[in-house]
């Protein structure tokens, strides 16, 4: 961004002093990344993804005190979609057990079949094997492969070296890659 735009910091202190009107600013710069991130964990389901950056937004509101000024701005809208997409999760686990089962019964393509596949029907794939991934895993892959986070800035909302982020996310993979070449 240039210089003369204020930045999230600044325009997040204005939110906490209830000058409500800097939030469109920040709903303007994020709510298409935050969008986009939440699609990714939805299984592109675009109707869900929508209500939970609303949330999203409706949370950064509600919480905007618990913002500390100095801290990454991204990283912590971030993390309050993780954690909307979270209690998503598990208000759908609660009543939808079955729907988990259904997933997983979906069979893989092996690697000979991957040659025939159209680009729809590879993304379509990729997105199931992803969602076949534990949370943790999937979330670190779309931090960084999808939404572009630093293996340093992973590294501050997971509590761990910049190193152990890249280690995580190389062992995510490995795992997305044996899902979605399972024959």
């Amino acid at each position: 961004m240039a210089d003369h735009y204020p930045s999230d910091d600044y325009l997040m202190a204005q939110v906490q002093a209830n000058d409500l009107d800097q939030l469109a600013v920040l709903f303007d710069r994020y709510h298409l990344p935050i969008f986009n991130y939440l699609l990714q964990r939805t299984n592109r389901d675009r109707e869900t993804a929508e209500d939970l950056t609303q949330t999203v937004f409706e949370r950064l509101l509600k919480y905007r005190t618990s913002y500390q000024s100095g801290q990454p701005f991204r990283a912590w809208i971030y993390q309050l979609a993780r954690n909307v997409h979270a209690d998503h999760w598990q208000r759908q686990q609660r009543m939808h057990t079955s729907d988990l089962q259904e997933v997983e019964q979906q069979g893989g393509f092996g690697p000979s079949a991957f040659a025939a596949m159209t680009t729809t029907e590879r993304d379509q794939n990729l997105h199931e094997a992803l969602a076949l991934l534990p949370d943790a895993q999937r979330d670190i892959l779309v931090l960084h492969r999808f939404q572009g986070f630093s293996y340093e800035e992973i590294g501050q909302q997971l509590a761990c070296t910049a190193g152990a982020a890249k280690v995580k996310a190389h062992r995510a993979l490995q795992a997305l890659r044996a899902i979605y070449f399972a024959s």
